[in-house]
């Protein structure tokens, strides 16, 4: 059989274990003095470069797919009865779900303590290496309120054409709500301009998800130089005093992927987790390698409504704004982070304090970018509510990129989880075709 015949997701999958076989071995043999350590970083840097086109690719087709989706998933019903509902639900899912996460972290991080006893010197020469990949104002600042505001001041865009031109991608929160706002108002104008705007953004969307299904072909692409980049370029040795936190965190988002995300998809959203996962599966993979939930958007999307069958009108909206907001990963990986980082210092932090921990995660992980290494950078919000330095960042960031894999996965899921849900009690239907009703019988 032809690999260009087998389904994406084990194109994906196989291209993962190509990547590994090619940067696993180049990594012992330097870490065993056979090749250079340059060697196998050069491999690693032109695995990253061919990911990164992969992932460029992707980033240029974000924000005109989610301003087309969402004033098309707006305008497409011909009236706003149900939308506040949907977005009511939407808020209270994400925020749920990531309070659950955290408490699951918080939870593991007590019992396991990985913290504690913790080698303070290796993990001082790993973080020699491998210094905060923030900026000096970005450490400075920070409290729970000004994060908070931050965010709320970034929903509403000085220049709506400024966000959509944001080369970065910083400004998508601002971009969902100015394709809400709009989509709404074409609604209520109505009428010849209402009509014809409709059928533009309809038009649109078509043409961006045809462009989206062109580019997805290259995801095993992406995913294999991703991979060689992943296990190519550290070495195995940094791993070492960091591995009880490796596992506390890997365990916390196992039970939060494996048991609490299938129980909402099979109690509240009625549906087969192991069929869903199936069609979310080239989505959850591109995530993983790539650590990016906002690159993986487009492929997300593309899963949700052709694999899953959930209607545009609820992935238009719920997609693009858990790209933005829903970071259950992200908020886990943040609770554990800070209370390890208190351990390996000696410091207790007390029932208060690690309720603070909680609540200043949460609010950190929705201003968290859908970018690598975003949670990394937001960590230092939440180390600032508890005292702890800010320059502890850098001791767990030589396996910050495993763990940022892991987590964007769990991110996207949470996402894809929360259109079946989302659209089971707002009536959001599937439309015909999709993979789910298939395999779930």
């Amino acid at each position: 059989m032809k690999l260009t015949k087998l389904a994406l997701h084990w194109q994906i999958a196989i291209a993962m274990v190509i990547g590994a076989g090619i940067g696993l071995p180049l990594n012992i043999l330097a870490e065993n003095g056979t090749i250079e350590v340059e060697t196998a970083r050069s491999v690693a840097g032109y695995g990253k470069s061919v990911g990164d086109v992969f992932l460029r690719l992707l980033t240029m087709i974000v924000v005109p797919l989610i301003l087309t989706s969402i004033v098309s998933g707006v305008t497409s019903t011909g009236s706003l009865q149900g939308l506040g509902r949907m977005g009511g639900l939407t808020i209270v899912y994400y925020l749920s779900t990531s309070l659950v996460a955290i408490c699951i972290g918080l939870l593991l991080v007590n019992i396991i303590q990985p913290g504690v006893g913790a080698d303070l010197v290796a993990l001082e020469a790993s973080a020699a290496a491998d210094a905060p990949v923030v900026q000096p104002e970005v450490l400075a600042g920070g409290s729970l309120g000004q994060t908070l505001w931050a965010q709320l001041m970034n929903l509403i865009p000085k220049n709506p054409w400024a966000a959509i031109a944001d080369p970065n991608n910083r400004s998508i929160l601002a971009v969902i709500f100015f394709g809400i706002l709009f989509g709404i108002f074409v609604v209520k104008v109505g009428g010849k301009a209402g009509k014809t705007l409709s059928e533009f953004f309809a038009a649109s969307f078509e043409i961006m998800m045809a462009m989206t299904m062109f580019l997805i072909r290259l995801a095993p692409i992406g995913v294999l130089g991703f991979m060689i980049y992943a296990t190519a370029g550290k070495g195995l040795g940094v791993f070492a005093a960091l591995g009880m936190y490796m596992l506390t965190v890997f365990l916390a988002l196992l039970i939060h992927a494996l048991i609490v995300l299938p129980m909402l998809l099979k109690f509240l959203a009625r549906r087969s987790p192991i069929a869903f996962a199936r069609n979310m599966s080239p989505a959850l993979l591109t995530a993983f390698s790539t650590a990016s939930s906002n690159g993986t958007l487009p492929l997300t999307i593309t899963c949700a409504e052709k694999r899953a069958g959930i209607s545009n009108r609820v992935s238009s909206f719920v997609l693009p704004l858990g790209a933005t907001i829903n970071m259950d990963g992200t908020a886990l990986y943040e609770a554990v982070a800070v209370l390890f980082i208190a351990q390996a210092y000696g410091n207790d932090l007390a029932f208060a304090q690690q309720v603070i921990v909680a609540i200043t995660a949460l609010v950190a992980s929705i201003g968290a970018a859908g970018i690598p290494h975003a949670g990394t950078v937001m960590m230092v919000v939440v180390l600032n509510a508890v005292g702890l330095p800010i320059e502890a960042v850098g001791l767990i960031l030589a396996v910050d990129r495993i763990l940022d894999m892991c987590r964007t996965s769990i991110n996207v899921w949470s996402d894809s989880v929360a259109t079946a849900v989302i659209s089971r009690f707002t009536h959001g239907g599937t439309v015909g075709g999709g993979e789910e009703e298939s395999a779930s019988g």
